[in-house]
């Protein structure tokens, strides 16, 4: 139990997270070495600080006005799950695909899981298919079953 003025574990994590996704995505990418472990893995493979802060630079790159909306996120043990969507124009480029101008809308759902104050590990899911789509690359045609 925390004492007063202290928060509790599971808000530590919601905290950081909130921070992260507005501070963060927004281009303070320093704070990714007070968050990230550098023995982070994602989906499996180490990635280190560098790889958050890499991920969040080619985002910016190519959607400079990210808007970040946290729509849910929930604490079990050591991980948080979050949903978020975020929004941005491409009007860089991302993923090798020149700047189109047109705006995407996408949904990102990850797991962070967390060790010593730290996020060591996460688990991912964003529809890349919805955002090469909504930039023209990706005929309507295609889509995830």
């Amino acid at each position: 139990m925390s004492t007063p003025g202290e928060l509790d574990t599971s808000e530590r994590y919601m905290q950081t997270a909130r921070q992260w996704f507005s501070e963060g995505w927004a281009g303070n990418l320093a704070m990714a070495y007070g968050i990230f472990s550098e023995e982070l893995r994602t989906n499996g493979v180490h990635v280190g600080v560098a790889g958050p802060v890499g991920r969040i630079r080619d985002r910016l790159t190519g959607f400079p006005d990210v808007t970040t909306t946290i729509e849910d996120m929930f604490v079990s043990g050591d991980k948080l799950a979050i949903t978020l969507m975020w929004r941005g124009t491409h009007t860089g480029d991302y993923g090798g695909v020149a700047a189109t101008g047109k705006p995407v809308e996408v949904r990102d759902t990850a797991i962070w899981h967390f060790r010593d104050g730290k996020v060591i590990e996460i688990f991912t899911l964003q529809d890349q298919f919805a955002i090469l789509k909504q930039i023209g690359y990706l005929p309507d045609s295609v889509f995830a079953a």
